[in-house]
């Protein structure tokens, strides 16, 4: 039996109080330290200088030894500008001349900071840098506008850069470039972004040129781009990614191993070609916002990707995809016939939401989807009653899933449009294994009386499939389900590290603490 007054473990070795508290790995020789604190990242290792005095010196060995210098949001965000350039001028000094792989900074500078930015770029190019990302996006930035409030002028590249001919990766946010603009020497440069730079056409088919090795190029917010081509049967490029390059009109891509293709912001494009873009497997085409208008060339796009077996695609789409029935009916169907994982991004939830939704796969028929997943707005601006119910079960009659396996639906609030969703697929799914339900933000644990309701109205649903589980997870749960192939949802401006976006609009979702949750039920 257990003896709650004989549980001090230490009593049955006898271990004096003083042994307890001792610090025995201090005691270690310093080869031994240096080599567990190389092991660590060097902001880790940093830390430990304030263990004692004896570790004041020791993290220096990382520092000098390492060949990966990441000065990111954790670092930046502690310091002034100046403590922040004061503590890179000595950390770069304590390096040497050793080489350097990797190189990266985020960091909002004032032209007081060029000149030391400047510095800092000859000194890893010297070194040898293969990866270099200098991010200067810091900020307050106004959603619809996509300008900041501080005024700063951005950072103009030195030309030292160019004669660096050892980059494998670079990447560059709130950065211009200055004539004469030269990419000849990035042969190696296989990955490639650039996200808010003034990049134009000319300087894209240079890179284009020159860079014969680029496999991934990323292009976000870069306004001065109008009409780009990605042509050219000697391109390695394997990805895409286009996020709100807002005045590009004309697209055109021929690329023989392009896989995977994203294109977020103004995605319809008045005119453009895609010819050779038989390899791609994934595509993810979403608006940054909401709009009303028809515009017939999404479904032109779409018609060029139908044979992708991943998809991801927004509100505004599926309305594109309504519309042009009424316009052009002798369309349809428009079959995914390898379609086997669909994403669905929704803005809003509302009965026009799910009419969509169940005219999408009436119009699109996917008989091989197997992963289905559907992301609920986080902040809901408007959530309309369910007034024309008879017009969209009518809108489900003849759908029916054969092979729908896996659903995962994100930011599940409980309403009525929700819970009608749900039932949709229960009721026409018929081998569904298992529907993940992530809640949202709102307070509920175990025993709340929000699950309870939930969980009564989720289980009186008629199920095609025997099998089908309901599994209701808390929005700290992130080990319940996999993730879809795509991850970043742009529209959230959350892919941009250390700037704050201003938005002018919505009214936030209300909610609580969010409390880990995984429930499931019959």
């Amino acid at each position: 039996m257990y003896n709650q007054s004989n549980s001090n473990p230490f009593s049955s070795i006898g271990l004096t109080e003083r042994e307890r508290g001792e610090d025995r790995i201090s005691l270690l020789p310093n080869e031994i330290l240096q080599s567990i604190l190389c092991l660590l990242p060097l902001k880790y290792a940093i830390r430990t200088s304030t263990l004692s005095k004896r570790w004041t010196q020791l993290w220096q060995f990382n520092l000098i030894s390492s060949t990966c210098l990441q000065f990111g949001e954790d670092f930046s965000c502690n310091q002034s500008p100046h403590q922040f350039a004061a503590t890179l001028d000595r950390y770069l000094q304590l390096h040497g001349n050793r080489n350097l792989d990797k190189f990266g900074i985020l960091f909002s500078p004032f032209d007081i900071f060029f000149p030391n930015l400047e510095k800092w770029v000859a000194t890893v190019i010297a070194k040898g840098v293969k990866e270099l990302e200098i991010d200067l996006s810091q900020g307050v930035l106004l959603s619809f506008t996509q300008t900041y409030l501080d005024g700063r002028k951005p950072f103009v590249i030195p030309n030292a850069l160019f004669n660096d001919n050892s980059l494998t990766h670079l990447s560059l946010a709130r950065c211009n470039f200055s004539d004469p603009f030269d990419f000849s020497n990035f042969v190696g440069l296989s990955s490639l972004s650039l996200d808010e730079v003034n990049l134009t056409d000319e300087m894209l088919t240079n890179i284009l040129q020159h860079c014969v090795s680029l496999e991934n190029i990323f292009l976000k917010r870069c306004n001065y781009l109008s009409v780009v081509k990605f042509v050219g049967d000697k391109l390695k490029l394997q990805k895409l990614v286009m996020v709100d390059c807002r005045f590009v009109y004309d697209m055109e891509i021929s690329a023989p191993k392009l896989e995977s293709f994203v294109c977020h912001g103004f995605t319809f494009f008045p005119a453009h070609v895609f010819g050779n873009v038989s390899k791609v497997n994934d595509i993810y085409l979403c608006s940054s916002v909401s709009e009303e208008q028809y515009d017939e060339d999404f479904f032109r796009i779409l018609s060029d990707f139908s044979h992708v077996n991943v998809l991801t695609i927004c509100s505004c789409c599926l309305m594109h995809v309504v519309e042009e029935e009424e316009y052009n009916e002798d369309d349809f169907p428009l079959e995914l016939h390898n379609l086997q994982e669909l994403q669905l991004v929704l803005y809003t939830i509302s009965e026009d939401d799910i009419y969509c939704i169940f005219s999408f796969f009436r119009l699109c028929p996917s008989p091989f989807l197997e992963i289905l997943f559907i992301q609920l707005p986080s902040n809901i601006y408007e959530q309309s009653d369910i007034s024309d119910s008879v017009t969209a079960e009518k809108n489900t009659q003849d759908i029916v899933f054969r092979n729908l396996r896996w659903i995962k639906i994100t930011n599940f609030g409980g309403s009525p449009l929700e819970l009608k969703l749900v039932k949709v697929f229960l009721e026409k799914a018929t081998v569904l294994e298992s529907i993940y339900i992530l809640m949202n933000q709102c307070d509920i644990s175990n025993n709340s009386l929000p699950l309870r309701i939930i969980q009564g109205q989720l289980s009186v649903i008629p199920k095609a499939s025997k099998d089908a589980h309901i599994v209701i997870c808390g929005p700290l749960d992130d080990d319940c389900t996999v993730s879809p192939t795509h991850t970043s949802y742009y529209h959230q401006e959350k892919y941009r590290k250390g700037t704050t976006m201003y938005h002018d609009y919505g009214i936030p979702r209300l909610g609580g603490e969010s409390i880990p949750l995984n429930q499931e039920f019959l």
